[in-house]
């Protein structure tokens, strides 16, 4: 049988393929190392976390020679208890012998004025002002006097011209003495002066002599102030301003409130008119209270800005 030769084997044979370079190797190589040094590295991290607290305590050593060391010459001023050789005895050391100079120890401290607590310092005493004379005892004295000139008899003068006198003429009153209010007496003739007092003329009849009031009474004031004319709501035009003090069952009420608030308010209720204005309201009739006289808006709001500040209503509005 005849053999049969094939003449396709070449086609199935491959070229040789190259061997792995030399900078592959390399690379391999150093991967390795570094990943076994890692390896080792994290062993002897953990060795050393283990230890640390046996083998690793810090310790802190200590310098050499005293830590603080007073200079020879310090320098600066001596205090006058320094140097002295009483003071060794105190701080437990022992006396020193006997220096050639001896100087004693400074004098003590004297303390000052302001140093001194207030139980030293001398007494004050404070004078009490007189009374001032009561208004019933002036008046009382005021009409005294003026009988006393009206009946022409003696020369008489109040205690403060009396006072004078004494003081020009050199005359002093004894120890203890204290003279009245109405006390008078005689100017000498030596006194230079007028020497005749003129008769003063007769008191017209008919003619009241005023009590004399000194100080302030106990009574409050009352400040009368006029309600101002009331004026028709129907007489006003559009555009009016106004200011609404609130809303009243009835007229009466709405005229008292008026009077309490200008009684409260008089300053400011000088030249407004009352306004007393029915409406009906949900089938209910009722009395608005407003108050007239304003010249534009800003005046309106001031004037209720002080009435809310003292708790009153108030409120600024526009007759449409």
């Amino acid at each position: 049988m005849a053999d049969i030769d094939y003449f396709e084997e070449e086609a199935y044979a491959s070229a040789p393929q190259p061997g792995p370079s030399r900078f592959g190797i390399l690379a391999n190589w150093m991967g390795a190392l570094i990943s076994l040094g890692l390896i080792l590295g994290m062993i002897v991290w953990a060795w050393q976390l283990t230890m640390r607290d046996v083998t690793g305590v810090p310790v802190i050593r200590a310098l050499e020679g005293a830590m603080r060391v007073a200079p020879e010459t310090p320098g600066g001023s001596q205090a006058d208890h320094q140097g002295l050789a009483v003071n060794r005895i105190a701080e437990g050391q022992e006396a020193e012998p006997a220096a050639e100079r001896i100087v004693l120890a400074p004098p003590p401290v004297e303390l000052a004025e302001i140093d001194l607590s207030s139980a030293s310092l001398p007494e004050v005493t404070t004078e009490v002002a007189p009374e001032a004379p009561t208004p019933e005892a002036a008046s009382e004295a005021t009409l005294a006097l003026i009988d006393r000139l009206m009946e022409g008899g003696e020369d008489t003068a109040p205690e403060a011209e009396t006072g004078q006198a004494d003081a020009s003429a050199g005359t002093a009153t004894e120890a203890g003495a204290t003279p009245g209010r109405n006390a008078f007496v005689t100017i000498p003739i030596s006194v230079p002066g007028v020497r005749n007092s003129p008769r003063p003329t007769s008191r017209p009849e008919g003619v009241q002599v005023a009590m004399l009031t000194t100080g302030t009474t106990d009574a409050t004031p009352v400040i009368q102030v006029s309600a101002g004319a009331e004026i028709d709501p129907d007489s006003l035009t559009p555009g009016t301003r106004l200011v609404q003090l609130g809303a009243f069952d009835d007229e009466q009420t709405a005229r008292a409130e008026w009077d309490r608030l200008s009684q409260g308010f008089p300053d400011f209720f000088v030249g407004r008119s009352r306004i007393v204005q029915p409406a009906i309201s949900g089938g209910r009739e009722f009395y608005r209270l407003r108050a007239h006289g304003f010249v534009d808006l800003s005046d309106a709001r001031r004037f209720c800005t002080t009435l809310l500040a003292q708790g009153a209503a108030c409120i600024p509005v526009t007759v449409r």
